[in-house]
């Protein structure tokens, strides 16, 4: 793109360090000094992905310097599910469900999912059936980060992911991801393809719920990863709100494998105020799957991926590995990215 980049990190472990313009060994908390070398550089745009430890970083820069982003306060309020929960009960096209934080003693309503405020990549999140349940789910869930726990009503149904980028309040939805998780009781996420199978009428509803939600709670400018859940109705249930885009290789590969849009280049143009309208040029499937001890039986389905066209990538060695347990996204051992003009899924005798 011709871009002058400057990037900020704790020098160990920096991979960007060799690609970038000028290099600055300063971790992500030091927010004043980023700002002072910022000003400094007299930079035109500042931007992060997938992170949401950056992203309010992010907001407070470019709102210090007149940058195109959205305010800080709209980014952290993101964050409280709380209050996302609130706002979704009057935007129209999503279903209003029980919810409150937690004080103390016995929970209200049962079944429910417990879950930290803020929060994401599934921390500290659990599904709860019981009394004795719902106490061990509270302590989980206070062993992360947070500031109030939410207790809400558990929806049974498929989750997907919207992947999307405004631009000045004006929000354009890319793609629609589903989300193949181990369900109850912690929703690990295993698996991730574009684009959705939703029907035509929810995707329709979809394109036009995510929109009014963005701007009920003020979101203006930057990518964002808003987590669904459709019940077997094809009522629409808001799980949380990300300003961001979406980790596991959704944002960084998947929207570009699937659509031909470049979605990190979007994100950048955005920042540097020079955006343009969407164009979706190809219709592809792309996909994600991820190995840990509890999806071992995808081994044989890893191992048969050499060498097939359709692979993207593979970061697990299978000569030299060993698969763990996993409670959270970043637990996970390693995974697989695929593009094709169908659905992989995980059998060894894909073509």
């Amino acid at each position: 793109m011709n871009i002058e980049t400057i990037c900020f990190a704790w020098e160990k472990g920096a991979v960007c360090k060799d690609m970038v313009d000028r290099f600055y060994p300063v971790s992500i908390t030091e927010e004043e000094e980023i700002l002072r070398i910022c000003m400094q550089e007299k930079i035109d745009g500042i931007v992060s992905n997938a992170s949401d430890k950056t992203s309010e970083l992010v907001a407070f820069i470019a709102e210090a310097m007149n940058l195109h982003g959205t305010k800080r306060s709209v980014i952290k309020a993101t964050r409280d599910k709380t209050y996302t929960r609130e706002i979704s009960q009057h935007v129209e096209g999503l279903t209003p469900i029980r919810y409150y934080n937690y004080k103390d003693g016995s929970p209200r309503f049962l079944p429910c999912v417990v879950k930290p405020v803020p929060g994401a990549g599934k921390r500290g999140v659990s599904f709860v059936n019981t009394v004795v349940e719902f106490r061990q789910a509270v302590r989980y869930a206070e062993a992360e980060p947070h500031e109030a726990i939410l207790i809400e009503d558990f929806i049974e149904g498929r989750e997907v992911s919207v992947e999307t980028i405004s631009f000045e309040g004006r929000h354009h939805v890319i793609q629609i991801t589903d989300k193949q998780t181990t369900g109850a009781p912690h929703f690990l996420e295993l698996a991730h393809h574009q684009p959705s199978t939703v029907n035509p009428k929810v995707r329709d509803n979809i394109l036009n719920t995510i929109p009014r939600l963005l701007s009920a709670v003020g979101f203006e400018n930057g990518a964002t990863h808003t987590e669904l859940k459709i019940d077997s109705q094809d009522h629409i249930y808001l799980i949380e709100i990300n300003a961001r885009g979406g980790g596991d290789e959704i944002s960084n590969q998947l929207v570009e494998l699937s659509t031909g849009y470049d979605y990190v280049r979007g994100m950048i143009e955005v920042a540097l105020g020079i955006f343009r309208v969407p164009t979706i040029t190809e219709n592809h499937c792309s996909g994600v799957y991820y190995l840990c001890e509890q999806t071992a039986c995808r081994l044989p389905f890893f191992r048969a991926a050499k060498g097939k066209p359709w692979l993207v990538e593979m970061t697990m060695d299978l000569d030299n590995f060993h698969l763990t347990a996993a409670a959270r996204n970043r637990d996970r051992n390693g995974y697989l990215i695929y593009r094709s003009d169908h659905r992989i899924t995980d059998f060894i005798d894909n073509e």
